[in-house]
This record gives C-alpha cells, sequence and structure tokens, in this order.
C-alpha cells in the first residue's frame, strides 16, 4: 500500500507540473503576442497591421507588391530591405541607391503629385512629415495605406527597419539588416569609450546664418557614439547661434554639410568657415581638423547613417 500511495503521490505531482507548466505557456501567448517575425513564418499570414509615427494604425490586406516612397530617406530603407522590384515610385531626390533614378517620379519632397501617385496603383505609401499633409490625407482617403515614418534616433530607425519589415512580408531582411547596424554601431561605440580624448565637435549644417546641430539630432548621437562631445549639446534640435556664441564654444572639431540633404548642387560651406576672421583663432581652425560630409547622407534617416558614423569615428582620435 505504500508503495502504491507513494506513485500515487509521485504521479499526481507530474500531472501538477505539467498543468503548471501548460498554464504557464498559455500565460506567455496571452501576454506577449508573436512578433512580425515569428508570424512572417507562416506566409499566408494576412491581413497586417502595425502602428506607425503618426499613432495610426496601418493595415496591409496583402502583401504589397506596388509600393512609393515620399521620401529619399525612405526609399534607402525600402530598398536595402531588398524591395527593389516593388518601388514603382519615388520623388524627384531619390537618388541613392543609383537604381532608385530610374523609378517613375511623383514630385517633391513637399509637392508630391496626388495624380502621379495614383497612377501608379499603390498598395502602401510610405509617407514623411515633410510631405503636404493635404495631399497625403488624400491618397488615404482614396483607400491607400499609408505608412507614416518619422524616425528621430537611430532607434527609431530600427523600429522603422522592424515595422516596415514586416508589413511587407521582409521581417527576415529587416533583422538582417538591424543586426548589421547594432553590430557595427557597438563597434563604434567601444572604441569611442577607449578613447582617451573626447573632442568637442560641432556640426554645422548652414553658414549664413550659421545653423547647427543640438541634441535631439541624429548628428549629436552619431557624434556621442563615436566618442566626441557635441559642442552645441545645450540647444535643441537643429538651431541657429551667431559667429560670437560659435566662438565662445570653441570647438576642436568643425564637421559641416556639403549640400542640402536633397540631392541638390554641394555648397562648400568649409570655405566660409576657413576664410572668416572672427574664426581663425578657434582650434578646429588653427588646427585645420574640420571635416566635410555629404549632407545626402548625414541628415536623412536611413542606413547610410552608419557608413558616416564609421567614416567620422577615426577623425576624432
Amino acid at each position: 500500500m505504500k508503495g502504491s500511495s507513494s506513485e500515487f503521490t509521485h504521479t499526481r505531482s507530474i500531472l501538477v507540473i505539467k498543468w503548471v507548466l501548460t498554464f504557464l505557456a498559455v500565460c506567455s501567448i496571452l501576454c506577449f503576442p508573436l512578433s512580425g517575425a515569428m508570424q512572417e513564418e507562416n506566409p499566408t499570414l494576412w491581413p497586417r497591421s502595425v502602428v506607425d509615427d503618426n499613432h495610426q494604425t496601418v493595415t496591409l490586406p496583402s502583401e504589397p507588391a506596388r509600393i512609393v516612397s515620399l521620401a529619399p530617406s525612405h526609399t534607402e530603407i525600402l530598398f536595402s530591405l531588398g524591395l527593389a522590384d516593388r518601388i514603382v515610385g519615388v520623388t524627384d531626390y531619390c537618388n541613392y541607391p543609383a537604381a532608385a533614378l530610374k523609378k517613375d517620379k511623383i514630385g517633391g519632397f513637399s509637392t508630391v503629385s496626388l495624380e502621379k501617385v495614383v497612377a501608379l496603383h499603390p498598395d502602401l505609401v510610405v509617407a514623411s512629415s515633410g510631405n503636404n499633409q493635404e495631399v497625403v490625407d488624400r491618397i488615404k482617403d482614396l483607400g491607400i495605406p499609408v505608412y507614416f515614418s518619422d524616425p528621430r534616433s537611430l532607434d527609431d530607425i530600427y523600429s522603422t527597419y522592424e515595422k516596415l519589415g514586416y508589413v511587407t512580408g521582409s521581417s527576415q531582411k529587416a533583422h538582417e539588416v538591424i543586426s548589421d547596424l547594432k553590430l557595427r554601431e557597438e563597434t563604434v561605440k567601444k572604441q569611442g569609450e577607449a578613447s582617451i580624448k573626447r573632442p568637442t565637435v560641432a556640426h554645422v549644417i548652414w553658414h549664413d546664418p550659421i545653423y547647427v546641430s543640438g541634441n535631439g539630432t541624429f548628428q549629436d548621437e552619431l557624434i556621442r557614439i563615436a566618442g566626441g562631445i557635441n559642442a552645441f549639446a545645450d540647444k535643441n534640435g537643429h538651431a541657429i547661434v551667431s559667429i560670437e556664441e560659435f566662438v565662445s564654444k570653441s570647438p576642436d572639431i568643425i564637421m559641416v554639410n556639403s549640400g542640402s540633404g536633397m540631392g541638390s548642387e554641394k555648397t562648400d560651406i568649409l570655405q566660409y568657415f576657413r576664410n572668416e576672421p572672427r574664426l581663425s583663432g578657434i582650434p578646429a581652425i588653427a588646427l585645420n581638423r574640420t571635416i566635410q560630409v555629404d549632407s545626402d547622407i548625414a541628415d536623412r534617416a536611413g542606413p547610410r547613417l552608419w557608413d558616416l558614423l564609421e567614416e567620422i569615428a577615426p577623425k576624432f582620435k
């Protein structure tokens, strides 16, 4: 009898454990929904929905086959997701990668043509804060899904990759890109943290008036990751400063844009800083520690920001 009682107790214990494990498994499913990547293991799982940067739920009834991009940064992200064959329209300023130049044009960044967009019969439009909101609203009114993307940090770009990857059926590629970018970022960050000197760096977008990057910008984030200190971290976003204020900051390095970030003719802003007598005494000019960067890379919330990070980091040593 003792043996039977012992076996009964043992059997009951096993049943209780199995019940608890089953309960926990059910709870985990209810509390933590499957991510887009896990759901995508079933390629027939449509429709798919995500919440965009405008806090709107965007639903794709099926895998999009015709995508229109309304911003150069979005175009670069979509191409890096391997969606070249599905991108049917881009803006006049979408000049990278080279294949983007061959796509149908739907107008400028802030002058999107509703007629040209509609004529392309898109089943997904990726919009930006720089677009004409009235046109974007008209596109939505026509029943065309619009994903609004307005990343403000590198983490936001990672999120954009994840969400666009999910609604376009390319989550696997998105995760590959994210993993690569994060590895590159971490590598540069470790090198920056190991650096003995942390130079003060001023990033200049324009010279007349002097327009700089403060905190909360991509440029500020890149400077910090690369091991520098933003000379204008006390400014919020991009700000105009006087030449006297610029001199008072006395930056060790000046990083200036070339161009507007919209594929326009390049402007040699650097010459202004080299030739302006009032700036001749600051360390960056006196020691010739200046960096010129391509605006098409520095001002776009796309994958080439990591190229720029790797480009500037060695120059901060």
